[in-house]
């Protein structure tokens, strides 16, 4: 899911792993593999998205992928590839799914999807120079309910298919960071990945666990009504555990 640091533990990984790394969410429209995930809106043909999917994951890139974006159907075929490839899968995700989905209207709201962006932007809005609007609740609710139907299908799909994922939760990597290096070099050992193979691995491990995105957290006071939309999404949300077991 988006606004789980993704993008620093995929890197993280990235640089460790034998295998190459390419574009982070590769299938969206105008990524590297856009035009597969293009081709497939368009006609629909799962068996030629089979066939181009296996002619790229063959040579074994790494993919970070944010599943909520693309359709289930294209999730399936996906999955089916990769499980028959060997890869070995990992989800990403965060507990405090409000905390989240405020992450993501902010995103959306000021443009800082990364932290060079947000460097760029949230002192302006720090200091009033950029203000900004409320946030868009309709948009919230329909990402509340699009993902947690996505989670339901892909837990239900990696059970049929008896893939057991590596599940990892964003508060347990970065919350405490000694917490949070047990938990990699758990997930390492599951990727067979080895720290003493890296001389400078205790540095990159540091600098991933200490990096924590942009922190959109420091600019939430400067949006509009704030608490009580805040509390508006938590009791939408209410009552709805977590899909995924953490590892």
């Amino acid at each position: 899911m988006r606004r789980t640091g993704g993008t620093t533990l995929a890197s993280l990984l990235g640089t460790l792993s034998e295998y190459r790394g390419v574009q982070h969410e590769p299938f969206n429209n105008e990524r590297i593999y856009g035009h597969i995930s293009a081709a497939f809106v368009q006609t629909a043909d799962a068996t030629q998205l089979r066939l181009d999917l296996w002619e790229l994951l063959a040579k074994r890139p790494l993919i970070k992928h944010c599943y909520e974006l693309v359709s289930h159907a294209f999730n399936e075929v996906l999955l089916e590839v990769t499980a028959e490839l060997s890869y070995r899968h990992i989800i990403l995700d965060r507990r405090n799914e409000i905390d989240r989905i405020v992450s993501l209207e902010l995103a959306y709201q000021t443009g800082a999807w990364g932290g060079d962006a947000a460097k760029k932007i949230y002192p302006a809005i720090e200091a009033g120079e950029v203000v900004l609007e409320p946030l868009n609740l309709e948009r919230a609710r329909q990402q509340i309910s699009l993902c947690h139907t996505h989670r339901q299908e892909l837990a239900q799909k990696m059970d049929v298919a008896q893939i057991m994922p590596f599940v990892v939760y964003f508060e347990d990597v970065y919350s405490r960071p000694q917490a949070g290096r047990a938990l990699i070099e758990r997930l390492l050992a599951f990727l067979d990945i080895r720290p003493e193979d890296h001389a400078d691995y205790e540095k990159q491990v540091s600098d991933a666990l200490l990096r924590r995105g942009q922190n959109s957290a420091q600019i939430l006071q400067a949006v509009p009504d704030v608490d009580a939309a805040i509390k508006t999404l938590k009791a939408l949300h209410s009552g709805r555990p977590p899909v995924f077991e953490a590892s």
